[in-house]
């Protein structure tokens, strides 16, 4: 039983009520720093890669084959997990 439960209270209702909040953790400061270091260092390699001295084409092929094996990669592990419909297996 909470006591959110018992008196229709929690701790960040009464600590809300006299103008205070709790502090936030490390990891819950950290985590959203981390989580936007990786979605930026993703989105720098893939510009990098946009500039290499590969020619657009090869580039490119090289790109859309990852992308195939990637798709269908995912259509395999959906299958096994039952989740496609059978209309959408086609």
């Amino acid at each position: 039983m909470t006591m959110k439960k018992v008196i229709g209270y929690d701790l960040d209702d009464i600590l809300d009520l006299v103008g205070l909040e709790r502090r936030r953790s490390v990891v819950g400061i950290m985590l959203p720093a981390i989580g936007l270091v990786a979605v930026g260092a993703a989105i720098g390699a893939g510009i990098g890669l946009m500039f290499a001295p590969s020619s657009g084409r090869r580039l490119r092929q090289e790109v859309g084959d990852r992308f195939d094996q990637i798709r269908e990669r995912v259509k395999s592990e959906a299958q096994k997990q039952g989740v496609m419909s059978a209309s959408a297996q086609q």
